[in-house]
């Protein structure tokens, strides 16, 4: 069996924070290309403000098994703290910079404030101490 490492909370929390970005927008581009095929743009527009929560849903849990399989998790509340921050900081930063661009609130704001508060709930329940 593969030995666990022992890194940084911070370390920690990026690969959990990266890991579950890549996987949740992956996964979102590809559920809302398969209802592009539609070509009506409301279906479109449903599935994208859906597509996002559910793919950071999947996506922490296929970080967290991750993480449980390679590190050692001292203190979990701490990891998810920080891995929220990284994500509000850059996802955010990014959709920020977006608004002061156009100067219109957009909806898939929305989904992603809705994307966010169950990346840090769903971290929470998932995330445990190993050792």
């Amino acid at each position: 069996m593969k030995e666990k490492k022992v890194s940084a909370d911070w370390y920690i929390a990026a690969t959990h924070w990266l890991t579950t970005l890549i996987t949740a927008t992956v996964g979102s581009v590809l559920f809302v290309l398969l209802f592009t095929i539609t070509g009506n743009p409301l279906i479109v527009f449903i599935a994208s403000m859906i597509a996002w929560p559910f793919m950071v849903w999947l996506g922490i849990i296929y970080s967290v098994r991750y993480l449980n399989k390679s590190y050692i998790i001292k203190n979990p509340n701490q990891i998810v703290i920080l891995s929220t921050i990284y994500l509000v900081i850059v996802a955010g930063g990014f959709r920020l910079y977006e608004f002061m661009q156009t100067g219109v609130i957009q909806m898939e704001y929305i989904s992603f404030v809705v994307g966010v508060i169950i990346f840090y709930f769903l971290s929470k329940k998932y995330l445990k101490e190993s050792i």
